[in-house]
């Protein structure tokens, strides 16, 4: 089942063409910390660059917004961050990756790259300045689940629990948009089937 999953993004990775660029980066000079949403407790905490940024200036440092997924093995992955911290970090705490890939990036030159662990996948591209960052987290398994419980097989009342009743959903596949990112969860007879966090396009 494993290698059917990581087939199937690999796949994606190379038929994404045609998408706009994940790491554009947007102006947040104009945030200050008191024009901030809260995200609720039950979800993942959500920052802008200008509070996790200090004298670092490059794209990847600038991304507009940064978004903490923590994990109930806890780990935490920061959609936006650079690659390199994230993924130091996480073979820190878990070890190496159990599978990589990478397949040209159809947006920037460079290559969008998967790190495999258990239950989970990272996958990374690179901006306009070729600095790579994490672009989005899939779940491949019961193995890894949200902090707050929510995973493969959980239920849709679960789900709506956690992440509450603002979302879109078509054919079983329902989308939060949460402060720049894009939570995916897939149902397949009430029950979560695919689920993953990645940049807003």
């Amino acid at each position: 089942m494993k290698k059917l999953i990581i087939l199937t993004l690999s796949l994606l990775l190379l038929t994404s063409c045609g998408t706009s660029p994940a790491g554009d980066t947007t102006d947040v000079g104009n945030e200050t910390s008191g024009q901030q949403s809260e995200v609720a407790s039950s979800q993942p905490e959500t920052t802008t660059a200008a509070d996790t940024t200090t004298a670092d200036t490059t794209s990847a440092a600038k991304t507009a917004v940064t978004y903490d997924c923590r994990l109930d093995n806890g780990v935490t992955v920061t959609i936006g961050a650079k690659a390199g911290d994230v993924l130091e970090a996480l073979t820190a705490k878990l070890g190496k990756e159990l599978d990589y890939m990478e397949a040209p990036s159809c947006v920037h030159p460079g290559s969008d790259k998967v790190y495999t662990f258990d239950g989970f996948s990272v996958t990374s591209s690179p901006d306009a300045d070729g600095n790579e960052y994490i672009a989005e987290l899939t779940f491949l398994s019961d193995s890894a689940a949200f902090e707050n419980g929510v995973m493969i097989g959980s239920s849709e009342a679960d789900v709506t629990a956690a992440f509450g009743k603002d979302f879109e959903e078509k054919f079983g596949v329902r989308k939060y948009s949460i402060d720049g990112v894009l939570l995916t969860i897939t149902f397949t007879d009430g029950a979560v089937t695919a689920m993953s966090v990645s940049v807003a396009l």
